[in-house]
């Protein structure tokens, strides 16, 4: 909103919502156009890591992710989640990215990433990344199709949902398949003897 003084000239601008401006379209300005040439020097998957951070709205893992980068689906090793893990701990250390402490990812009190203990980073505890810079996420956010982040959403939800049902689905279909079968035909013979 541009409020006016008395002489009609622009006295100042007012913005309550940043995420509704179009920051990416400044490409003439110094802010905007190293904020570019920051994300055009990064490595080809650091740039897709963060180009897929931005379609998240929140907090972010690996595995959401490796979702719509290098499904488990499609054939894809640990040597896959690894690349994608350091080109994440790579961003993580250029502070392009931020690592947020469990509990955070949904919202409310964020702590510094500086302050995270040692035994956050213990084996198989889940780590949550965030990019919360607003110039960074828009310059990127611009740089994503529509298609492509709707396509990155419904990977990592699929997955997540994929993590949280299937094993107990495939629990009770091995104890299924384990139970001992008789055939209709031999039931049919055993109730007519």
């Amino acid at each position: 909103q541009v409020h006016t003084g008395a002489n009609k000239q622009p006295k100042h601008l007012e913005c309550k919502d940043i995420d509704k401006i179009d920051i990416s379209s400044w490409q003439h300005t110094a802010m905007v156009g190293g904020t570019v040439c920051l994300l055009e020097s990064l490595d080809p998957l650091q740039a897709a890591v963060l180009k897929m951070s931005t379609c998240f709205d929140g907090s972010f893992t690996l595995p959401d992710l490796a979702a719509s980068a290098s499904s488990k689906w499609a054939d894809a090793t640990h040597f896959d989640f690894l690349r994608l893990f350091q080109a994440i701990q790579k961003l993580v250390k250029s502070q392009i990215i931020e690592e947020v402490q469990d509990g955070e990812h949904e919202g409310g009190d964020y702590r510094l990433s500086n302050s995270v203990d040692p035994a956050m980073h213990a084996y198989g505890k889940t780590r949550y990344f965030q990019t919360r810079n607003v110039l960074i996420r828009a310059v990127g956010g611009a740089m994503v199709l529509e298609a492509q982040k709707k396509s990155v959403k419904r990977q990592a939800l699929i997955d997540r949902a994929l993590w949280k049902e299937l094993p107990a689905r495939m629990e009770d279909l091995a104890k299924k398949r384990s139970a001992q079968h008789i055939p209709w035909y031999y039931e049919q013979a055993f109730r007519r003897m």
